[in-house]
């Protein structure tokens, strides 16, 4: 459906430059009725895509075993061999990206690979890393992974050492 609704909208767009260049108010409606039907294909798409929430939700999120208070979680799953998929993005809270914005901890990125994490993460496993810190790995373009959660991680650290204080 989306492919289909940025066709219509290149129609649209081709419609009203013949509008422009003949000055006929049949290109401009025309123009307008292309539009329309793109949006009506994306807002139908939006709705297909919102309509299995809970399905993308479980499909995003990594299998966790039970952990005791104050612990960060551990991933169930084993370890993955190395040149299989990245691990998903890591879904980050605002407070938490309020505190990490600006610093400077070191987080680890691996060679030709999006994400970025912290040590132990059981994705990286064997695999070689390169040290960054946190602010430049973001202004790099790599996102936090979904299975170390290295922006969370991050902020706790930093919200402890606020309370030491």
């Amino acid at each position: 459906m989306i492919p289909a609704a940025g066709a219509l909208v290149l129609v649209g767009l081709a419609l009203f430059v013949a509008g422009l260049l003949t000055g006929g108010n049949a290109f401009f409606w025309a123009c307008v009725a292309a539009c329309v039907a793109a949006a009506a294909l994306l807002v139908a798409a939006r709705r297909q895509i919102s309509a299995h929430p809970a399905a993308a939700a479980a499909a995003d999120e990594p299998a966790q075993a039970p952990v005791a208070a104050g612990s960060a979680p551990v991933p169930a799953e084993p370890e993955p061999a190395l040149g299989t998929e990245d691990p998903p993005v890591e879904e980050v809270e605002v407070t938490d990206l309020l505190l990490i914005v600006d610093l400077k901890d070191e987080v680890l990125v691996v060679d030709e690979r999006p994400r970025y994490h912290v040590a132990g993460c059981s994705w990286v496993g064997s695999r070689t890393t390169i040290p960054l810190p946190l602010d430049e790995a973001r202004t790099d373009g790599f996102t936090p992974c979904g299975t170390c959660r290295p922006d969370r991680t991050i902020a706790g650290r930093a919200r402890a050492s606020r309370k030491a204080t």
